[in-house]
């Protein structure tokens, strides 16, 4: 009753602001705002993202700016059908319809980021979300394209660290912006220019914070567990109030590239350098750092530097990495362009415990991609390409719990797309093969295939209905076969099966779109829903055994095989109101459950699914600034899997606002988001640290960002 109340007092509020605003906005007059269509690189045919048959989400320019923050997840965790994964302050990774790790392809300009972060939980992605220009969400299967990794839905980012083209002009930005939810400070710049057929560019950003600040204590009591007496003095001694311990961080990335640029294409390479060093919750682990019981986050901050004794489990975390593109358009009638990439990232992360080096985790890899496309103006058009990949990767250390092991992957692929009438076909196909080498035991060998069809009715110009089927095939990564120790950062066992079969699933998909911003009045709004339904055979998963292991007296968890179904939707429609104002409503949903039970009375539900989320927003695009308050309410996850604990639902207000100015002659824009107004204890059910890391609590974040 009371979660009801506050959102009834949340819409009021907004419709109060909403009408405020609009009688300003009458009386400065409103210029209509369009965004600029851009075609979507998840698809080689140089398509936008409205027209793609699968369902597509872009996150750019000043809205990518409000929503960009220090983990991928928390940036991404508002658009539809994606979650966050949080693992503390420091590490976020995205949830797309309940799939995440190894189903979920993170790539850095069309090429795998090859760190760690699919390995664990509390591995942190390399990728930075400020120096973003660009990110793509695809939700839903793109093997086809991407390999056995992206069997659930890809996350490319677009950087633009490789110029495509000459600017006329030196451009550049530079932002400063400051968190008040864990006193971080951010800052960012770009810079680009050329010179005849030479285009350069450059970026860098450095951000560090405290503790996350937070309502209430850090680790949530459960009034029935084993062993209830030693774990309620355990949480006791580890629990902190107002704050998250050990969760400051800081972080830096450098990068320089240079592209030389011809009439018929160019060619570019880049280079980046990253670092992030950040801490694991207390709670999880034994530490040695003093937490004073029942403090304030101002009282633990005020004697922290009093604390000379070494941190709780850090991880420090440096990257390299070389990026090669190439692209050439045919003058001929048939060909269309060649594009290639060639990719190489040195990653490394250590284990910091009790303030020294542990377990150390390397990447090695390379990859490259070459993509050769055709229209010539006839019914089919596509796209034919090739994909190598090969990592050398190691965890070396007491606590080192999957032994070093080579991936070697090489896959070819087809698409193929044809129009006639109001009818719009899309076929492909992938051949992939796998091969995991470990330095002990047998390797595995793996033949992939993939296949895809999509049919499209368009209604009319900017409307259509679609209907997709998409086989996809995933072989198991090194840690679901060779996995066995315990993990400390994430209070694991983790143990392997090399027996482990290839995933198989089936995934249908229904949508309806409607886009059509030229339009006035209600024909202006803008309407995305989707239903979907994947049988998957032989799912890989780490199952909770409900197990505990004697030396380490950690839970087990040991990878199997098992079938299972994930269904769900997803929809959003904005409405334009009057004076430049916009409504939104929102909602998506995921479940899935296996097919069996392997113990009488065990539950049959995947665990650390999404909840049910719905919402609104309400905002105003003017012409010198805009706002936008957004509440969204996650309900209560009571399907969380066997020996799991269910996760509250919440509900969560943010207000964002933007202003536009002239300083000196050149565009600046001041910008604030308030966030989680209601401070509600927030705790994301995807996450393993649920229990002991809740979200921020009431923020705000403000800075100033000047364009040249």
């Amino acid at each position: 009753m009371y979660k009801s109340n506050k959102l009834a007092l949340a819409v009021a509020g907004t419709l109060t602001i909403s009408a405020t605003f609009a009688h300003a906005q009458e009386q400065q007059g409103q210029a209509s705002s369009a965004l600029e269509e851009v075609n979507v690189t998840v698809s080689p045919l140089d398509k936008p993202a409205d027209a793609v048959a699968a369902p597509v989400s872009v996150l750019a320019g000043d809205e990518l700016r409000d929503k960009a923050a220090a983990t991928l997840g928390d940036t991404l965790k508002d658009q539809l059908g994606v979650a966050n994964a949080s693992f503390g302050g420091g590490v976020g990774l995205p949830v797309i319809r309940g799939q995440s790790a190894n189903r979920v392809k993170v790539l850095n300009d069309n090429l795998d980021v090859a760190d760690a972060s699919n390995t664990s939980a509390d591995h942190a992605s390399s990728v930075e979300a400020l120096l973003a220009k660009r990110i793509e969400i695809l939700r839903g299967p793109a093997a086809l394209r991407y390999g056995s990794g992206a069997i659930g839905g890809v996350v490319n980012v677009i950087d633009g660290r490789i110029p495509t083209e000459v600017p006329e002009e030196l451009e550049g930005a530079l932002e400063m912006r400051h968190d008040t939810g864990n006193e971080q400070d951010a800052g960012v710049f770009r810079l680009g220019g050329g010179a005849g057929q030479l285009a350069w560019y450059l970026d860098g950003t450095y951000r560090e914070n405290g503790d996350t600040r937070i309502p209430g204590l850090a680790i949530r009591h459960h009034e029935e567990e084993p062993h209830a007496g030693e774990a309620a003095a355990a949480e006791e001694e580890f629990n902190t109030d107002g704050y998250v311990g050990n969760t400051r961080g800081r972080g830096h990335s450098y990068s320089g590239g240079a592209s030389w640029i011809t009439d018929s294409g160019f060619i570019g390479l880049s280079v980046n350098k990253t670092g992030k060093n950040y801490g694991i919750p207390f709670g999880t682990h034994a530490h040695e750092e003093e937490v004073h019981a029942g403090e304030t986050a101002e009282e633990h901050a005020a004697h922290a530097g009093e604390e000379e004794g070494p941190e709780a489990v850090r991880i420090d975390m440096a990257q390299t990495r070389y990026d090669l593109k190439g692209e050439h358009r045919f003058d001929d009638d048939y060909w269309d362009k060649v594009t290639f990439r060639l990719g190489h990232n040195d990653y490394q992360h250590v284990e910091l415990e009790e303030g020294e080096p542990g377990t150390r985790f390397t990447n090695d890899a390379w990859e490259s991609r070459i993509e050769l496309t055709h229209d010539d103006g006839g019914p089919w058009r596509g796209a034919y390409g090739l994909q190598l990949s090969d990592k050398d990767f190691s965890a070396i250390g007491d606590e080192a719990f999957i032994q070093p092991s080579n991936t070697r992957s090489a896959g070819a692929f087809v698409m193929k797309e044809r129009s006639w009438a109001d009818w719009h076909l899309d076929l492909g196909g992938r051949v992939e093969r796998v091969e995991v080498s470990p330095e002990l035991g047998d390797d595995r060998d793996f033949n992939l295939a993939s296949a895809s069809a999509s049919l499209q009715y368009f209604l009319a110009e900017h409307q259509h209905v679609s209907l997709g089927v998409t086989s996809a095939e995933r072989a198991p990564v090194a840690e679901e076969l060779y996995a066995n120790g315990a993990h400390l950062a994430e209070s694991r066992f983790i143990l392997g099966n090399d027996d482990l079969d290839t995933e198989n699933s089936i995934n249908w998909e229904l949508g309806y779109h409607h886009h059509n911003e030229e339009a006035s009045g209600w024909h202006a709004a803008r309407v995305e829903a989707n239903l979907f339904y994947n049988q998957v055979s032989d799912y890989i998963y780490a199952q909770n055994t409900g197990e505990e292991d004697l030396e380490s007296e950690f839970p087990i968890y040991a990878y199997a095989n098992r079938d299972a179904t994930f269904y769900g939707a997803e929809a959003s429609v904005k409405f334009p109101l009057a004076g430049g104002h916009f409504l939104t409503l929102f909602g998506d949903s995921v479940r899935a459950q296996f097919d069996d039970t392997l113990i009488p009375g065990e539950s049959r539900d995947v665990p650390r699914l999404p909840p049910l989320r719905t919402g609104l927003a309400l905002g105003g695009d003017y012409s010198q600034w805009n706002w936008e308050w957004r509440t969204t309410h996650a309900f209560d996850q009571d399907h969380p899997g066997a020996f799991e604990e269910e996760t509250d639902g919440y509900t969560r207000m943010d207000l964002t606002a933007r202003y536009n100015l002239q300083v000196g002659g050149s565009d600046a824009v001041l910008f604030a988001s308030a966030r989680n107004l209601l401070d509600e204890e927030i705790r994301n059910s995807t996450s393993l640290l649920r229990d002991f890391a809740p979200a921020a609590g009431r923020s705000v974040e403000a800075g100033v960002r000047f364009l040249f």
